[in-house]
């Protein structure tokens, strides 16, 4: 975030003071060593909060902030999510049985269960 800050003020040639009044909005007591600090937030171990860069972006450079919003997003290829809980025994011994029947990966099962039951309820509506 500390990068992204500095990169900002750079890049679009932004007076440090004008970042600050934006960002003063929704933090009164921010001024321009706290901007400083954020900007080498490695070596001060701070960082602005995400709604106060999104103001920002917004004000100086909102063409940049649908792109900064996608960034952000879920990078998988398959977005779709199931979940379930087990018990531990029922997990140790499903654990055992994928690896005898030769599924690599939990996702890998799953995918193939749910093909199977797609394919049975598919074939039943026939």
């Amino acid at each position: 975030m500390s990068a992204e800050l500095r990169e900002l003020r750079i890049t679009k040639q932004i007076p440090a003071k004008e970042m600050v009044e934006v960002v003063q909005a929704l933090y009164p007591k921010y001024d321009k060593t706290v901007q400083s600090k954020c900007e080498n937030g490695e070596a001060y171990g701070v960082s602005l909060r995400p709604d106060a860069m999104n103001a920002l972006y917004t004000k100086f450079a909102p063409e940049l902030l649908e792109a900064r919003k996608k960034r952000k997003g879920e990078r998988h290829r398959l977005t779709c999510r199931i979940s379930g809980r087990l018990e531990n025994e029922v997990y140790a011994a499903l654990q055992q049985h994928m690896e005898a029947d030769g599924y690599a990966t939990t996702q890998e099962w799953v995918t193939a269960m749910a093909l199977r039951y797609i394919s049975e309820k598919e074939g039943d509506a026939l």
